[in-house]
């Protein structure tokens, strides 16, 4: 499996579950990532011409059918200092939250769930309402603190899908990079080690870059996993 590792940065290929064995107990001050969704892949589903069909066809499977989340969630908290200083902000599709949800009242962790409203949507919609809006979770512990403004604590964001990074990257779900920001500026300070477990092409680090954190990723796919380390490592050299 590949991997880059500096002072600043840890990138490492492979499976989650298995590389977050290798990461120190109590060495990360926050998770934020998008993990696997669980989508619905059969005609009914909502998909419309032929953009809805090529989003499908990009998904990895593993995207389609999601992760078993409570199992992966308690594998994180030993990452923290101690179970008060839990601290995860997490993308998922409206048949996970409830998964979320019951980890966070199981462990008395305070928790929220906002919303990025896409103003263009994927046409997802047929029978169903339209996919205009995909959820965040944030679930901390008490001796985590949320701080940023006024506006960067507003549960709903508003913005176009990223199909620009999408095309670019040649991944289907890449997130607004003022988005990411909001949650490291939220949940984090510089330096800060900030998990991204499903690195995806690399979005999140390049947020941690802009903002002087520092980073964990990982990436399951040789070629996302590429494209991220091309991309983080780039913007760490330039801000050097």
């Amino acid at each position: 499996m590949k991997e880059y590792k500096d002072e600043n940065l840890w990138l490492m290929q492979g499976d989650c579950l298995e590389r977050m064995k290798e990461i120190p107990d109590g060495s990360v001050d926050m998770v934020l990532t998008d993990p696997p969704y669980i989508l619905s892949t059969s005609k009914g589903g909502g998909m419309m011409g032929k953009e809805g069909r090529t989003f499908m066809e990009d998904m990895d499977v593993s995207l389609k059918v999601g992760i078993d989340t409570k199992s992966y969630l308690k594998g994180l908290v030993r990452l923290f200092k101690n179970k008060e200083s839990f601290c995860g902000v997490f993308f998922c599709s409206n048949k996970q939250l409830v998964a979320y949800l019951q980890f966070a009242e199981e462990n008395n962790y305070q928790y929220g769930v906002g919303v990025w409203h896409k103003s263009n949507p994927a046409p997802l919609c047929n029978f169903k309402y339209l996919n205009d809006v995909e959820y965040w979770v944030y679930i901390k512990g008490k001796n985590s603190k949320i701080g940023g403004s006024y506006a960067s604590k507003s549960m709903v964001y508003s913005s176009q899908r990223n199909t620009k990074e999408s095309k670019e990257f040649n991944h289907p779900t890449v997130k607004p990079q003022q988005l990411l920001e909001k949650f490291l500026i939220n949940h984090t300070t510089d330096k800060s080690v900030v998990l991204d477990t499903f690195m995806g092409s690399g979005s999140t680090g390049v947020a941690c870059k802009n903002l002087d954190r520092k980073f964990i990723g990982i990436e399951m796919d040789e070629k996302y996993f590429t494209t991220a380390k091309q991309r983080i490592l780039e913007i760490q050299n330039e801000n050097i």
